[in-house]
């Protein structure tokens, strides 16, 4: 009975925070799992030891280690290292993320050099969820500690997501909501002012009968002038153990610059292929952005 309302107050809290959030952060909109890369943004009821973009009350069985490396254009590099274990009658979750935005040379007003810098972003998270004894629900909350660095800048921040997962076993399906980036800043001498603006995000998936394929629906609103995205992905299980994902989104509308139909039809969409044995994963995937330009990224996760 506590858990439930600890759960409640935290739905109560990130409803609040949804009418009155400010402007956010665009660095919480990166990824860090290239699944989660190759399925365009979509599967946030895909469980993943080093994702952010997903449910808190989804996860994985048993002990898994997983670690990724992700390459955006401009050189910017994003590494992750998570591992989940049973605990509690749940899953734990904890996962490591860095970006590294690359070394800069510093100038002052007048032009003179005033040495080389270094920005990056890291991320420490830590996920709990569990399965209600007594109902086909799955519950969860994430902590996140966030720590942003550019030269003499500085941002701190705690954060928390919770979710909830209902499994509908007649359509061999489930919907989830999670509520995404309610917290504040603690620490910072950012020049740019902002807060993290929460998300709610409303999510299905089902799992085909005549096809192999898993596919995944979400809705994810911003609270930014009330805009919304839709994603939709889908993980094919092909045979010797290969797995081929993809994923889109209504983004492609704002990637869209008109220029080459090539890029019009590839723009924010995601692509991945995977290989899987009976106690490790291997898996590549690759995101389009409407510009032509593109991120990849690797990931690799253990069955301890």
């Amino acid at each position: 009975m506590r858990y439930f309302y600890i759960i409640l107050i935290f739905y109560v809290y990130a409803l609040f925070s949804i009418c009155f959030g400010k402007t956010g952060y665009p660095s919480f909109d990166v990824f860090h799992s290239p699944s989660q890369l190759s399925l365009g943004g979509a599967g946030f009821l895909n469980p993943s030891p080093i994702s952010s973009k997903m449910n808190p009350s989804v996860a994985d069985t048993g002990k898994n280690f997983s670690t990724s490396i992700i390459r955006y254009h401009a050189n910017i590099i994003s590494q992750s290292v998570g591992l989940s274990v049973p605990w509690r009658n749940g899953v734990g979750t904890f996962f490591i993320s860095h970006i590294s935005y690359g070394t800069f040379n510093g100038y002052d007003t007048d032009g003179d050099p005033t040495g080389k810098y270094q920005s990056g972003d890291t991320w420490l998270n830590g996920v709990y969820s569990k399965q209600l004894k007594f109902f086909p629900v799955r519950t969860g909350f994430s902590i996140q500690y966030f720590n942003s660095v550019l030269k003499d800048h500085n941002i701190i921040a705690l954060l928390f997501s919770l979710g909830s997962e209902v499994f509908i076993h007649s359509v061999n399906g489930s919907l989830g909501v999670s509520f995404h980036n309610i917290g504040f800043t603690f620490k910072t001498n950012n020049f740019a002012k902002g807060s993290f603006a929460p998300k709610t995000v409303l999510s299905g998936s089902k799992e085909l009968a005549h096809l192999p394929l898993t596919l995944f629906f979400d809705s994810v609103y911003l609270n930014q002038g009330g805009e919304s995205d839709v994603f939709l992905g889908g993980i094919f299980k092909l045979k010797n153990n290969l797995r081929f994902q993809w994923g889109s989104s209504t983004r492609k509308i704002n990637h869209n610059i008109n220029q080459d139909i090539f890029q019009t039809i590839l723009g924010a969409t995601g692509l991945g292929i995977g290989y899987c044995t009976d106690q490790t994963k291997f898996h590549y995937g690759t995101f389009v952005f409407g510009t032509g330009a593109s991120s990849h990224g690797l990931e690799i996760t253990v069955q301890l």
